[in-house]
């Protein structure tokens, strides 16, 4: 093997690896879009996980319309809801300790600082703190301007840190940007070429091994 074929290998290997490593990175910086499974998903075909460093919960909004192929009146989002209108948020509390605490929420519309830090601008709802037995935190609210908002619950009836607080942002009727699908490709092509490369490189082996093993034979026969 010589070193050209050496150095050859390994830069398309290292090519290809990269590529497959940058990939989920890349595409978790992607606009969130509605075709996505963080916008929308139908019954329990998804998980929308929400936490902190002490809580997590599921979190379900929803309008009024229908899915193909379901039998109630309204759709499922995760944190991007399409349109404007009454909209019905969901906490799902994953620990059942929580169950037992009183947790105040507020839905609030949200603005963002030139470092990307979220403020309130509005508050559009607030529930009084209670105790949700069953584990299931619900309330609506009627949005009526596209933009940024938030959910947020706190949790536990003692002076509230921010621990104590679980922030759930959501965009309402706000453009989406398809991802760029070069990616994908540029991934396809990296394992197209380094097959390809590898069938080269073991036919161009496999040749020069037959055709040494054919003389050996012959020279010793003869």
């Amino acid at each position: 093997m010589t070193r050209s074929h050496i150095t050859g290998m390994k830069f398309l290997a290292s090519f290809f690896f990269i590529t497959s490593l940058n990939g989920p990175a890349l595409a978790a910086n992607n606009v969130r879009n509605p075709g996505d499974m963080r916008s929308k998903y139908t019954g329990a075909s998804m998980s929308c996980l929400v936490a902190n460093d002490f809580y997590a919960m599921h979190f379900t909004s929803m309008q009024q319309g229908r899915n193909k192929n379901e039998a109630h009146d309204f759709v499922k989002y995760c944190q991007e809801i399409p349109q404007i209108g009454m909209t019905f948020l969901t906490l799902d509390l994953l620990d059942r300790d929580v169950r037992n605490l009183p947790i105040a929420v507020r839905v609030v519309e949200e603005e963002f600082d030139q470092d990307g830090n979220p403020t309130t601008s509005k508050t559009l709802k607030e529930v009084p703190a209670k105790i949700y037995k069953n584990g299931t935190l619900d309330t609506s609210v009627d949005i009526s301007t596209p933009g940024h908002y938030a959910l947020i619950a706190e949790i536990g009836d003692d002076m509230i840190t921010e621990d104590d607080r679980l922030r759930v942002p959501f965009s309402v009727a706000m453009p989406s940007m398809q991802p760029t699908p070069w990616l994908k490709y540029l991934a396809w092509l990296s394992t197209a070429i380094v097959f390809a490369f590898l069938g080269w490189f073991g036919y161009g082996f496999y040749r020069r091994y037959w055709n040494n093993l054919l003389g050996r034979t012959l020279g010793s026969q003869g």
